[in-house]
């Protein structure tokens, strides 16, 4: 990593996009460096937005951290604090923070909050910082604060790489956001809070699942079937593997002792909808990661009746529509 010499700034606002995981990682080889079991491949959804806004300051005594108008205490802060760490780090100063996040859909509720909050904050903190980097070495540091993150500094569809010949672990572009048109259909339901964090669950896994290994086994398979679905524009392909990657890690988490059940009866319901619209040749299929909501995936010519028959028969508690997106970009106007 080339690192040239820090010069702190007043401040900086980055804009990142959450990002919807086709294969999903699940279990990570190094828990501190958060370096995966296995690739994983996503794109980045355009509707889904976290922006943040850094300021260091020497006159700040320590970090603080709003996050939607509220000051953030215990894990929510101290993750923040941790990785603002990691970058004080790195552009050699021990200048403290302030930093303020808002979200435009859902925290914590299986959306991937986490990545867009820790894209938006790597870019902010290292710009603020006066660190200047690529998005690879960006991706390395966001990685440390949140794994997904990593993923959404490109737009389009992206490929995290669980460790190259030098046994680092990053993101690339497989394509942008202009390559293939398709529509991640959000629903979000009302959702019990999560009584285990992710990175709780995923250890559990590794420890007490019997199918860990096994799905590990498949997954080179189906990377290079998602691969190939990019490269070909091939919906139908990337949407089945898709699902069922997604039923293949939660079948790893159902069976953790003790079980990891994130879905609730409407998840089950909207499952089931998604089947009976293929029933009708209608092009779509699910994804499902941490959480009760899902992500509908189809085409752009489907996309309005699906949006209508949801509003009729399910009745969510929201609906957001999206088409992949951009990467991280810094703007100017800041929320402080």
């Amino acid at each position: 990593m080339i690192i040239l010499k820090s010069v702190i700034t007043t401040k900086t606002t980055a804009i990142a996009h959450s990002n919807t995981a086709l294969i999903k990682y699940w279990g990570k080889r190094d828990e501190e460096l958060i370096i995966p079991m296995n690739n994983s491949i996503s794109f980045t959804t355009e509707a889904l937005t976290t922006t943040t806004t850094v300021e260091f300051s020497e006159e700040l005594t320590k970090d603080n951290f709003i996050l939607n108008g509220t000051e953030q205490t215990g894990k929510p802060l101290k993750r923040v604090v941790d990785h603002l760490a990691i970058i004080r780090e790195i552009s050699q100063t021990n200048v403290k923070a302030k930093v303020y996040s808002e979200n435009n859909f859902p925290t914590a509720a299986g959306l991937a909050s986490s990545a867009s909050g820790f894209a938006a904050l790597t870019s902010a903190a290292t710009n603020a910082a006066g660190l200047k980097l690529d998005k690879k070495e960006l991706s390395m540091i966001s990685r440390r604060g949140s794994g997904s993150s990593c993923r959404s500094f490109y737009g389009g569809y992206v490929e995290w790489i669980a460790n190259n010949e030098q046994n680092e672990s990053y993101a690339i572009q497989l394509a942008d956001e202009n390559w293939f048109d398709i529509r991640d259909i959000v629903v979000v339901l009302k959702t019990p809070e999560r009584k285990m964090s992710t990175r709780d669950a995923m250890k559990l896994s590794i420890k007490t699942s019997p199918f860990f290994k096994s799905r590990l086994d498949t997954l080179d398979t189906n990377l290079a079937k998602i691969r190939l679905a990019i490269k070909e524009r091939d919906f139908n392909s990337l949407g089945s593997v898709a699902e069922m990657d997604c039923l293949s890690m939660h079948s790893v988490a159902i069976t953790s002792n003790p079980p990891q059940i994130f879905w609730t009866p409407d998840t089950v319901k909207v499952m089931h909808f998604v089947e009976n619209l293929r029933e009708e040749k209608i092009d779509a299929y699910y994804t499902i990661d941490t959480g009760a909501n899902l992500h509908i995936l189809t085409i752009p010519k489907f996309e309005h009746e699906i949006v209508k028959q949801l509003e009729e028969k399910i009745l969510p508690e929201k609906i957001i529509s999206s088409k992949p997106g951009p990467g991280v970009k810094v703007v100017n106007e800041h929320l402080f």
